[in-house]
């Protein structure tokens, strides 16, 4: 409890008492002069609005769950509150501790002292189910045992009342796993019987000191819960037995109908403490009811010495058959009946026992394939799956081979072109030209055609040389240009087409054209100098294209595009020399544009 939090209400708050899903501190009402428990509503963090409802609802609906209740076994709620945003229940101060604490100091409880507590338990939800509540968290801390004697069942929490509309939707799942009934495990619609199932869990395990259905995590009880039968603890007789057997029933309806039917039955299970109670099973000896006992001999009786004779056996008499009682054996002699309502004689053969009533919950179904079936289907996935990567291994070696000897058939087919070819080195080169041209379209392998189509380039390389030599600029040109389609990536033809486009500027009277020219000759000197892999020719490359960008900056700049100053300024400093005056010229002019 925070230092500030002396107060909710009018409540004044003397310590907490304890901390779950939600505070509990023992509290002083100044205008009643009491001590009372007031119960304060959590809200964990990372809770969005509909959670936040949904608890503030169960909350409201525990104060009205039990504030509803006035009996003696349950706790009395004084008040349901909000202030601040604080909701709060206040109930009467129980002293004393709960029945958790017995059993986690002790074991388990004396069998008489564990029958008066449930007892005083059945009486409470008795009053309540007839009320319209039911409990639904029947578990050893919600059951307050005080110092003078009396006991006191607590926390409605997750009470259902019948009356009103269910918050809790159908598969939704509330109470404590250990005491839940199978009904509650799977989340359906719940009555009375199954807070009665838990009354059932916690006789067993104060009598038998452990919990009927045990395991090690939620999963393991539940399953415990529908699919496991407890086993007799040593301290309870055969009447005891039978009490917690159909307390315990999986199906709700071979359970006890309702809190007084299962009140009477523990009443004649407490009694049966106090009285011996012969477990069913052949019995053998004199019985009562077949008269005397038949003639022994014995040297102090006889028949001679006055001996009672033996009289026949009566006829067996028709006593109402218990459905709870198990069958018992074929001996033809008279059998003694322990019911859960007392003793009772019957005579004759037991009855057939009866057919037993659908359980509630089916039992698990058979699997669809047997061990064998699954080991068999298992293999035989594995053997599909290894053969099927072995077949496409074999797919992909065919294919592999099939491209193979289709690329050496073409290489072998394309052999004797290119022979053809190799003997132009000393044709013109206009006529090297047209052979390549028509050639190419004959050949097959990839690799032939591009080394084909690098050569040709080169022919169209010298043919540009040669007209620009002879000052046909525009031709020249021309021939580059259609290198650079067979070639894209030669540097050597990229430079020259931009050093024709520099002569073509230096010509050129209109400023704007000659700019134009400058600008297309900066584009193939970068792409030359992009493309070149010799380090001195991508140095002179790169610094020609560095030149020209800075001298069309500077136009830029001057003429108010600043913008188109800033990118070309950013490519003559990626391809001109690092250190050089021309990067000095570059990084001032980019300092004064982004001024």
């Amino acid at each position: 409890m925070s230092d500030r939090q002396t107060a909710i209400g009018k409540y004044q708050i003397i310590r907490e008492i304890a901390r779950s899903n939600d505070i509990v501190y023992e509290a002083y009402d100044p205008i009643m002069n009491r001590r009372v428990a007031l119960k304060e509503l959590a809200m964990p963090s990372g809770m969005n609005d509909t959670q936040r409802e949904d608890r503030v609802k169960r909350f409201i609906r525990e104060a009205k769950a039990a504030g509803s209740l006035n009996h003696p076994n349950i706790v009395t709620i004084y008040e349901c509150g909000e202030e601040a945003g604080k909701y709060f229940i206040a109930m009467e101060y129980l002293d004393g501790h709960t029945l958790r604490n017995d059993l986690d100091t002790s074991g388990f409880i004396p069998i008489e002292r564990a029958f008066a507590i449930v007892l005083d338990v059945l009486s409470a939800l008795e009053y309540a189910h007839a009320n319209g509540v039911i409990h639904r968290d029947i578990k050893p801390e919600n059951i307050q045992l005080l110092p003078d004697g009396r006991v006191k069942l607590t926390d409605f929490g997750i009470a259902r009342l019948t009356f009103e509309p269910n918050i809790t939707m159908d598969g939704q799942v509330f109470g404590t796993p250990s005491y839940m009934s199978p009904e509650q495990v799977v989340g359906k619609e719940i009555d009375v019987r199954s807070d009665l199932f838990g009354v059932g869990v916690v006789l067993y395990e104060m009598i038998a000191g452990e919990k009927p259905f045990k395991g090690d995590s939620v999963v393991s009880i539940t399953y415990a819960i529908m699919n496991t039968q407890p086993v007799q603890p040593s301290q309870a007789n055969h009447t005891v037995w039978q009490f917690l057997s159909r307390a315990l029933e999986k199906s709700p309806q071979l359970r006890y109908a309702n809190s007084a039917d299962m009140i009477a039955a523990a009443e004649a299970a407490a009694n049966s403490l106090h009285s011996v109670v012969l477990d069913p099973g052949p019995t053998l000896g004199f019985m009562p009811g077949y008269g005397a006992a038949p003639p022994m001999n014995n040297p102090y009786m006889g028949g001679a010495h006055g001996a009672a004779p033996y009289a026949p056996p009566p006829q067996p008499a028709v006593y109402p058959y218990d459905p709870y009682q198990q069958a018992q054996a074929q001996t033809g002699l008279p059998q003694p009946v322990t019911t859960p309502y007392g003793q009772v004689q019957s005579y004759g053969p037991p009855p057939q026992p009866m057919t037993q009533a659908p359980l509630y919950y089916p039992a698990p179904r058979k699997p669809m394939m047997t061990p064998e079936t699954k080991d068999f289907l298992g293999k035989l996935f594995l053997t599909v799956v290894v053969l099927g990567s072995v077949l496409g291994l074999v797919m992909v070696g065919i294919w592999a081979l099939g491209v193979a000897i289709q690329r050496s058939q073409d290489q072998d087919k394309d052999a004797s072109v290119r022979r053809d070819l190799g003997h132009m080195s000393s044709m013109p080169v206009d006529q090297r030209i047209k052979e390549r041209e028509i050639a190419l379209p004959k050949l097959r392998d990839t690799v032939s055609r591009e080394e084909e189509e690098r050569q040709l380039a080169m022919d169209y390389a010298q043919k540009g040389a040669q007209l620009a030599q002879s000052g046909d600029l525009v031709a020249a040109s021309a021939a580059y240009q259609r290198g650079l389609e067979y070639d894209k990536t030669n540097s050597a033809i990229s430079y020259a087409l931009g050093d024709i486009y520099l002569k073509q500027a230096s010509i050129e009277r209109d400023s704007a054209l000659q700019f134009q020219l400058k600008d297309v000759a900066a584009g193939y000197l970068s792409d030359a100098a992009a493309n070149e892999q010799d380090p001195s020719r991508h140095g002179e490359y790169g610094n020609s294209a560095a030149s020209i960008d800075l001298e069309l900056a500077r136009a830029e700049y001057r003429s108010g595009n600043k913008r188109g100053a800033r990118n070309r300024l950013f490519r003559a400093r990626r391809f001109g020399s690092p250190g050089s005056q021309r990067a000095v010229n570059v990084q001032q002019l980019l300092a004064e544009i982004t001024r």
